[in-house]
């Protein structure tokens, strides 16, 4: 009989014993999958019985005990044959129903069985019921001995069905439930237990050998597990491996020769030997496995050189995307096993150039080993011995004729160049001035991947078109390479310090500050090493800019490497530094700065003012020292060096135009704005307004110029500038102070250029409310167009 819930297989168990106890003799041979319920069967009806008044007498069957003689039919009987154990048996039944339960017969030893075979037959009539469970996937001659006999029942246990599940833990996961357990007692409690993985080790331990040894064969290989690479790597048979897994069908913990339960495969794997990992690596290489499968059983393996599987590593380190940890291991393992120092220095060199991309000061640890290194692996090598500010030891590798390595130095450590390259877009731009670099840069950014050779090439292509002023092109190209380096965490870093340079030349501090911020912070500032000067730079303009003079200074005092001024983004940390100095009145100090920028870039023989306008800055700063005709040369010298509508040119006009008459200060400015506003730097077209503003005197252009720069430098975030253009202490005209507050929303929205539809949406409120408004304002103040409203008309007046 075939049954499914616990009470019915009870209520067959109860008649059983109810014949027995009228006298006649019964067998009940209770089959079920493992972890099926048997055990827990067989110990509830123990119970049962005992309230009757029977006597249970009960033994167990085990893998460990298999080859003791007699050792199930001792547990019953102990130290007596099968005579007296068949006349012992009949005494205690004629005083009391027994009940003899032999849990896992199919495990018993084959003496017992045999004896136990003969007892089933002999103990007809007497008050004895037995009672025996065993693994329905077992085919044993008990068996089919035992079934032959009239007075045997064979009771199986089916699994629970969704409806049993639902019953016994409610309809909110069963079908769920079902679907990973296949109705598995024990694998249902344990999923709603949340103890899945000690649920499986039961099983397996029950199983035996031959069934854990397929599980764990089965979980290793995958997809590949045929019954053949199964016995090849566990040493069981075919036909065994077959049973096997029938045996773990049977219980849910296979689906189509799959393990069933995403959480089964650790299980299982958890409790395998390493040899086994080892075994599988070559039988799964043997078939053409994927080398990152293949790689992850030589990494749980035991350690041993084992040569073919060093390109196998190295294969599946370089597959490893994001999990760099694995990629790493791999490599590791590859250098150990190789017995060639070429190979193990190129295996070393592939291993720092991966840690590089999560942790520069991991990756140092190579560095040493590296410097025998093949050639080409010599840019890796001295670029990142240059990041750790090792120049000497880099200065010692620098090859006589390498056009790789000098282009490399020419565009990030230009102080070591030798000779000035002019393949790349970057070294063109700073060389030649070349009008076709930026192109040129767009061209390589289409094909630009993250995934092989350290990316440096991407990071010039984007100074290029920095440097060139294509900023919209940069910061497009940016955030694509920003994806692609979302698994590198160093150069995640050195993208994000771009895209911020990208938004400081926009004029965009807010989104400067918010980039530079989460590029200093992916990095500690030892392992920014030498390149810690591109996110303090920009840190330190923005917050220059935006006012935060302290935050300002507090950048300014991290200790810096002396060599980090020689690389590429020395230049802009002396900018930066020096406008910081400017910005809080120490005039020598910048002007110190911004002489060393220009004498650094003049040395490299890249004074492109596309890097750093220095003379323009260095004119500012003589301008506040009252070194008027030093500065106009130096502006006047800048302006030769411009290309005519450039970004460099609109901050040097702007910075010319304070040295000049008003007549011609008011056209400077005006071209100034005009180029600036083109070029998208809207910091710089602020600060022109504002000086544009004050040329105008007393005209009434000048109102509107002047509010107009309070707006752009109020988008941008420059609290100083706006603060310039309107102190926050000045007291408001006594005409704007009897403005209501209704009045006073309406004109601040309209000084900012809205339309009075777009007031009216705003505010909730009708456009003919607006108006209304409007009119009233005018009337108050004494103007007749809303571009003569006070660019301060939206505060509150003081009391």
């Amino acid at each position: 009989m075939r049954l499914v819930d616990r009470e019915s297989q009870l209520t067959a168990l109860d008649r059983m014993l109810a014949d027995t106890v009228a006298g006649r003799c019964r067998v009940a041979l209770v089959s079920g999958a493992l972890g099926s319920g048997k055990t827990a069967l067989l110990q509830t009806f123990a119970d049962r019985a005992a309230l009757t008044g029977a006597n249970f007498v009960t033994a167990t069957g085990s893998w460990a005990e298999r080859g003791l003689r007699f050792g199930v039919l001792g547990q019953i009987v102990p130290g007596t044959g099968l005579l007296a154990a068949c006349s012992r048996l009949r005494e205690l039944a004629e005083r009391t129903p027994l009940v003899i339960g032999i849990d896992d017969v199919d495990l018993a030893d084959q003496p017992s069985l045999t004896c136990l075979l003969s007892l089933v037959r002999r103990m007809q009539p007497t008050r004895v019921l037995f009672l025996f469970t065993e693994c329905a996937q077992v085919r044993s001659t008990f068996r089919v001995e035992l079934l032959r006999l009239p007075h045997c029942t064979q009771v199986t246990l089916e699994p629970l069905t969704e409806h049993g599940i639902a019953a016994l833990h409610g309809k909110r996961d069963a079908r769920r439930i079902h679907a990973l357990s296949r109705g598995n007692p024990l694998l249902v409690h344990a999923l709603t237990s949340d103890d899945l993985p000690q649920a499986v080790l039961r099983c397996l331990h029950r199983g035996g050998p031959a069934v854990r040894q397929t599980a764990q064969a089965l979980a290793v290989l995958g997809e590949f597990a045929t019954p053949a690479a199964v016995g090849r790597l566990t040493g069981v048979g075919e036909r065994a491996v077959t049973w096997a897994v029938e045996v773990l069908t049977a219980a849910g913990l296979l689906d189509e020769g799959g393990l069933r339960h995403p959480g089964t495969r650790d299980t299982v794997l958890s409790g395998t030997a390493p040899v086994l990992h080892a075994r599988a690596a070559r039988l799964l290489h043997e078939q053409g496995a994927a080398a990152e499968l293949v790689a992850s059983h030589l990494l749980d393996g035991p350690p041993r050189r084992q040569e073919w599987a060093v390109p196998v590593l190295r294969t599946a380190a370089a597959r490893a995307g994001p999990r760099t940890v694995f990629a790493s291991r791999c490599l590791e393992l590859a250098r150990e096993s190789s017995v060639d120092p070429v190979e193990q220095a190129a295996v070393t060199g592939e291993l720092a150039q991966l840690e590089f991309r999560s942790n520069p000061l991991t990756a140092a640890r190579h560095l040493t080993a590296l410097r025998s290194a093949p050639a080409d692996t010599k840019v890796m090598l001295i670029s990142q011995l240059l990041w750790h500010g090792r120049v000497a030891e880099a200065r010692e590798l620098l090859p006589d004729n390498d056009s790789d390595v000098e282009l490399w130095l020419a565009s990030a450590h230009p102080s070591l160049a030798r000779w000035r390259p002019s393949a790349s877009p970057l070294t063109s731009l700073l060389f030649r001035d070349d009008e076709s670099a930026a192109s040129r840069a767009e061209t390589y950014l289409r094909s630009a991947r993250l995934s092989g050779d350290m990316p440096w090439a991407a990071v010039f292509a984007l100074l290029t078109l920095i440097y060139s002023d294509h900023l919209d092109n940069a910061a497009t190209w940016c955030e694509r390479l920003l994806e692609q380096a979302a698994d590198h965490v160093t150069w995640q870093a050195m993208f994000s310090v771009l895209r911020a340079e990208i938004a400081l030349r926009q004029g965009d501090l807010p989104a400067c500050l918010r980039l530079a911020g989460i590029a200093f912070g992916l990095l500690s500032p030892q392992a920014w090493g030498t390149a810690v000067v591109g996110p303090l730079s920009c840190l330190i303009l923005a917050c220059t800019r935006t006012g935060r003079y302290a935050e300002a200074g507090e950048y300014v005092a991290q200790p810096v490497p002396e060599v980090a001024f020689q690389t590429r983004f020395g230049p802009h940390y002396l900018h930066a530094r020096g406008e910081y100095h400017l910005a809080t009145a120490r005039y020598e100090a910048a002007l110190a700065d911004f002489l060393s920028c220009g004498e650094l870039m003049t040395s490299w023989g890249q004074d492109h003012p596309g890097v750093v306008p220095w003379r323009a800055c260095a004119a500012q700063a003589l301008l506040g020292r009252g070194v008027r005709e030093r500065a106009r040369r130096l502006l006047v010298e800048q302006l030769t060096l411009t290309t005519r509508r450039s970004r460099a040119r609109g901050h040097t006009l702007y910075v010319l135009a304070a040295t000049s008459d008003p007549a011609t200060r008011a056209r400077m400015l005006a071209e100034s704005a005009d180029i600036l506003e083109e070029r998208g730097d809207r910091f710089g077209l602020a600060q022109t307004l504002a000086g544009l503003s004050d040329a105008l005197g007393h005209r009434p252009r000048a109102r509107m110029t002047a509010r107009r720069a309070w707006r752009v430098a109020r988008e941008c975030g420059a609290t100083p500038l706006c603060d310039r253009l309107l102190p926050a202490d000045e007291p408001l005209p006594e005409r704007v102070a009897a403005l209501t507050e209704a009045e006073r929303r309406v004109a601040g929205l309209a000084a900012d250029g809205h339309t009075n539809r777009e007031i009216a949406r705003k505010l909730f409120v009708t456009t003919s409310t607006v108006e209304q408004h409007l009119t009233r304002v005018y009337r108050k103040l004494d103007i007749r167009h809303r571009e003569e409203i006070p660019a301060g008309s939206r505060r509150r007046p003081r009391r």
